[in-house]
């Protein structure tokens, strides 16, 4: 299956218009606010998605767009660790620039992601552009086609997960490309889901959906699966995604090992 991470999409504004494909698929809804104020942030956002943990309330703001080293332990028991401990096969097929990956890990500060770094803390590698399991994190040339190998990813791995960043970062740098980012998702969608690939699509914080302004939202943030009746009740938050994920997975690789 495919954890596909969309980094700053809410639900509302003019996201009917923006992403029509999205709301086909009919998204459950959750609170990204984790009942603390202000707007939600991707460092905190993300790791709670991916631990169950309430990150911003243990730090007491948002904070992004890193995690904070204090966040660190939390992200060594992510959905990551938890998939490895289980022996299933996993895959984080972001493909990163070598230049970009010495930036990110040799200065002061790690700048990389909660995914990034929960990926490298559960013993995973960050593969490079280019490796044959790897996919740019969007602006790709054949977004349907990226969706297609994204599908084949998903039937040799048990958890494959891809973090779509290009989104968030348009809405904030350049917004008036929003529409460009929004059509390559969907054709990314109909290309995996055309290969019959089980999507599991979530983010982190509100940002693309209100395209007249660069900033985050408090609007709650989509879940979308197609893992079937059997799928459990969904969250209602951010923290309730890693528990629930770990159901679906369970659900699935059980099926499967049955049908082998």
């Amino acid at each position: 299956m495919l954890f596909l991470f969309v980094d700053g999409l809410g639900l509302g504004g003019a996201l009917e218009d923006l992403f029509p494909f999205l709301l086909e698929l009919a998204p459950m809804s959750l609170d990204a606010t984790l009942g603390v104020e202000g707007l939600p942030q991707s460092g905190t956002g993300q790791t709670t998605l991916l631990t169950g943990e309430n990150a911003a309330k243990v730090l007491g703001h948002h904070q992004g767009p890193f995690p904070s080293p204090r966040l660190r332990p939390f992200l060594q028991r992510s959905l990551y660790a938890w998939a490895m401990e289980k022996g299933l096969k996993v895959l984080h097929a972001n493909g990163y620039r070598p230049e970009y990956l010495r930036r990110a890990t040799e200065g002061k500060r790690l700048l990389l992601s909660a995914f990034a770094q929960a990926a490298r803390l559960a013993g995973l590698p960050l593969l490079p552009l280019g490796h044959p399991l790897a996919l740019p994190p969007g602006f790709w040339e054949d977004p349907y086609g990226a969706g297609a190998k994204a599908a084949a990813l998903a039937r040799a791995f048990d958890l494959v997960v891809l973090e779509y960043w290009a989104l968030d970062l348009a809405a904030h740098r350049a917004p008036e490309t929003l529409g460009a980012r929004f059509r390559e998702l969907t054709l990314f969608l109909q290309g995996f889901l055309a290969e019959g690939g089980v999507l599991l699509l979530a983010s982190d914080h509100g940002n693309a959906e209100e395209p007249w302004h660069p900033h985050h939202t408090l609007n709650p943030v989509p879940l979308v699966h197609t893992a079937g009746e059997e799928a459990p009740p969904p969250p209602r938050d951010l923290t309730g995604v890693f528990p629930w994920l770990r159901t679906v997975i369970i659900s699935k690789t059980d099926k499967s090992d049955r049908n082998t």
